[in-house]
């Protein structure tokens, strides 16, 4: 894993335990001068963990990708039919 990859787990994780940070406040400040030493000197493989990635296609190729299918025809299962919360499934 990349720098950037462990410092974004680092900083995601919480002891639930302790309801503390795992990661001392020592160590996270020495992962932020690598990192920053790393975006100087090379191209940044971080892929993984990345808050603002995007997806490779548009939402135009989503849309004329679906195929409408009808579920009208179809019997929900019979536990959902007894289920009170599901009595709209019987209308």
């Amino acid at each position: 894993m990349s720098v950037q990859q462990l410092y974004r787990v680092c900083t995601l994780y919480w002891d639930a335990n302790y309801n503390t940070r795992s990661v001392s406040p020592d160590v996270l400040s020495s992962m932020k001068v690598l990192m920053a030493e790393d975006s100087n000197n090379a191209q940044s493989d971080s892929f993984l963990l990345d808050d603002t990635s995007s997806i490779p296609f548009s939402v135009d190729d989503l849309s004329t990708s679906l195929q409408e299918r009808d579920f009208s025809e179809m019997k929900p299962a019979d536990e959902l039919l007894e289920n009170p919360a599901f009595q709209f499934l019987n209308e």
